[in-house]
């Protein structure tokens, strides 16, 4: 595999590529039983199984588990695929309908992808890696490089189920031959890898879903592990949130089912991560279309053909010769997964043909609704076999063009709709899609779902959105998304979730007539209450008023870096240099400054009678139906200027502290810079380590001697005793 004609490559891995060069110069054998019977492959040992069993090793090195299985046979001259498997189906479905995945990428968490393969090179003269070719970008975790080459001699696996999903050869095509590939790699060289590398290719996927010319829909994981009762736990608490964000994102993982049922255990249980509720597990068949006698089962899994599955491997499986043109045969869950995940590629692509827009749950309602369900006879499970030619209905190969509205009615029932701004506006309601546009006078376009327990998903464009939302706190009661070049009222909403999009967007939402609570951070805010939510996410500026009824509350969160907050009695706000958030009307408001830089807090009485608290930790003002909570500002100024009789308090943790004292004004100044100053209060204390001391004005005070000479520990008894009670005349709120 010598690279040295190769034309000058952005992605790639200077060392990696060299590795590479000198193996291939070198014919450097590879002590992995290959070269010594290239026909037929003995499994590997499991320190090196590169199948489904990969994710076995990896979570025996992370979790100390007991069990893998393998995948077996490599085979050069495998006998031809049987009928009854999805990449036979596929075949024949393309004599007659265009459906090939086009528009769609795949990601392969795998053992990386040969991206040179004959199979997997676009029609680009020379086979590459990245925009423009078949292997459209990925990373590789295990040496945290962007090159997820399938290199190293325990390497061949990714690339296999990459061409099973959309390999594309004159002799072999795969089940979705014109999708994309992107290719995460999670397996040194060594086949070692670790399950954090797993973690963070799916959480890759998330970030990048959009990042291609054609969005990630599909994920491949031929992984996998059994796993005992406490090391599930502890795997499910690594990748379970993962799974569930992919499938919220309408991103479709499959995963395999697992190979070690015929070793006597009568063990049927899906490995891990084929067992999470928010994974497709997949299951092998024989030929006759039976379950393979190796392969886990589950009632209603998916399965297909396992047995000698012929796809592509790396150039060093048979013997380096510088052609990267080999294929093999191997069985296992791991070959029949891809073909699975191929397939909803062309489900999804018939149904978004039919003017559909569809959810990955419809999607696997089709596939479900147009499987054949068997009975197993060994363990009296159910499993269905995939109908392709059903699944895609009558798709005739032309797209539907959605139809155009000015106006659309929802049902009296709960409606699920997505408003989709990115390219044009698109509605999308129970797998339809429209097309809206404003009427010919330029009035609002007007979606209204009546009754019902009604949610909105709205994904914004990269320009300027501005959402106003109401929970009847606002006049009217109707909410509504605009930009300068269309209103779009939206009636009957009770939950609301606007995704920014990236542009100068705002947010502005009304509370009910009920108790309601805000929780607010630099770009996201969520605003709930009885019979509501409303979501801002991804949107820099956000106005959030209380001003319905009720008592409402407001939890707010600084950036990374300087914020700036301001109360006063019905008004708060919090400014970062990217974002701001503003809460108005809340009676009971809680800050925070735990995210880093050096953060300031003003606060403002109200008319009545305030009692301001200010130490390092916590600043806190109360008042009738007034309460504010400042947590971890450095710096925090409190003003009396409202009216009614104010106090003020001071701490610090620190002796012999620079104090300053004026009529009108009480100062403490850190060795930080930062300060804690309490302006116009009718009465002002002074607290070094919660023990009050005198001051004169426009004097440093000092601390009494008889405190600094005290031992320690009668110290800090008496500093803990004093903390437990510096905030009980407020109520420890």
């Amino acid at each position: 595999m010598d690279t040295t004609d190769r034309p000058p490559f952005p992605f790639g891995s200077p060392a990696k590529r060299q590795r590479m060069k000198s193996d291939v110069q070198k014919k450097k054998p590879i002590d992995d039983g290959i070269e010594a019977n290239r026909s037929r492959i003995e499994p590997c040992e499991p320190r090196l199984a590169l199948s489904a069993s990969l994710a076995g090793d990896v979570l025996l090195q992370a979790l100390d588990s007991a069990h893998l299985f393998d995948d077996s046979l490599l085979d050069d001259s495998p006998d031809p695929e049987p009928a009854s498997n999805v990449i036979a189906q596929a075949a024949d479905l393309r004599e007659t309908v265009n459906l090939t995945g086009a528009g769609q990428t795949v990601a392969v968490i795998d053992s990386g992808v040969a991206w040179d393969h004959v199979a997997l090179k676009s029609d680009i003269a020379l086979p590459g890696f990245g925009p423009g070719y078949r292997v459209v970008g990925g990373w590789d975790f295990a040496e945290n490089d962007s090159d997820p080459y399938d290199d190293g001699p325990a390497g061949y696996h990714g690339t296999h189920v990459a061409g099973v999903l959309a390999g594309n050869t004159n002799d072999f095509v795969g089940v979705a031959p014109e999708a994309d590939i992107v290719s995460l790699r999670v397996f040194d060289d060594n086949g070692y890898s670790e399950l954090e590398w797993i973690e963070s290719a799916l959480q890759w996927v998330h970030a990048n879903q959009h990042s291609f010319e054609s969005p990630i829909t599909t994920v491949n994981l031929s992984v996998g592990a059994a796993l005992s009762d406490a090391n599930r736990v502890v795997a499910m608490d690594m990748l379970e949130d993962e799974f569930a964000l992919l499938r919220q994102d309408n991103i479709l993982v499959f995963a395999a089912a697992g190979n070690f049922f015929d070793d006597g255990d009568d063990d049927t249980g899906l490995l891990y991560p084929a067992s999470s509720p928010f994974v497709v597990p997949v299951s092998s068949t024989d030929p006759d279309g039976s379950l393979s006698d190796f392969a886990q089962r589950e009632s209603g899994i998916f399965a297909t053909g396992g047995r000698q599955i012929v796809s592509s491997v790396p150039d060093h499986v048979f013997g380096w010769d510088g052609k990267v043109d080999d294929f093999a045969g191997l069985d296992g869950t791991s070959m029949a997964t891809p073909q699975i995940a191929g397939a909803s590629m062309l489900v999804r692509q018939a149904m978004i043909g039919e003017g559909l827009s569809p959810t990955a749950n419809d999607i696997l309602e089709r596939m479900r609704d147009s499987s054949i369900e068997q009975i197993d006879p060994t363990s009296g499970l159910t499993y269905r076999t995939f109908d392709l030619a059903t699944a895609v209905g009558n798709f005739d190969g032309e797209t539907t063009s959605p139809s155009t509205l000015d106006h659309f009615d929802g049902s009296n029932s709960s409606d699920e709709v997505e408003l989709d701004l990115r390219d044009g506006i698109v509605l999308r309601v129970g797998g339809v899609a429209y097309s809206l546009a404003p009427s010919a006078n330029d009035a609002a376009i007007v979606i209204d779902v009546s009754g019902g327990d009604d949610t909105l998903t709205i994904l914004g464009s990269t320009g300027a959105e501005r959402l106003i939302a109401s929970a009847g706190g606002n006049a009217d009661g109707v909410s509504s998304l605009s930009t300068n070049a269309f209103t779009i009222e939206l009636r009957g909403f009770e939950n609301i979730s606007f995704h920014g999009g990236g542009g100068p967007d705002r947010a502005t939402l009304f509370d009910s007539p009920g108790s309601d609570t805000l929780e607010s951070r630099p770009g996201n805010a969520t605003l709930k209450g009885t019979g509501f939510s409303f979501e801002a996410i991804d949107v820099p500026r956000i106005y959030v008023h209380g001003i319905g009824g009720g008592s409402d509350v407001a939890f707010l969160q600084d950036s990374a870096g300087d914020d700036n907050l301001a109360v006063r009695p019905q008004f708060t706000s919090l400014k970062s240099d990217n974002a701001f958030q503003l809460a108005y009307g809340f009676e009971r408001v809680y800050a925070y400054a735990t995210q880093g830089g050096f953060d300031n807090a003003e606060i403002y009485d109200s008319v009545g009678d305030d009692t301001m608290s200010v130490s390092s930790g916590r600043s806190i003002i109360t008042g009738t139906n007034y309460h504010v909570s400042a947590s971890g500002f450095e710096s925090t100024t409190g003003y009396a200027s409202n009216g009614g009789d104010d106090i003020a308090k001071i701490y610090s943790e620190q002796t012999n502290s620079q104090w300053e004292s004026a009529p009108d004004r009480l100062q403490w100044t850190g060795s930080d810079g930062a300060v804690r100053i309490a302006r116009g209060f009718e009465r002002t204390e002074a607290f070094e380590q919660f023990q009050a001391i005198q001051l004169s004005p426009q004097s440093q005070g000092s601390a009494p001697t008889e405190w600094w000479a005290e031992d320690s520990k009668t110290r800090a008894a008496r500093d803990a005793e004093a903390a437990r009670s510096v905030f009980a005349d407020l109520g420890n709120q």
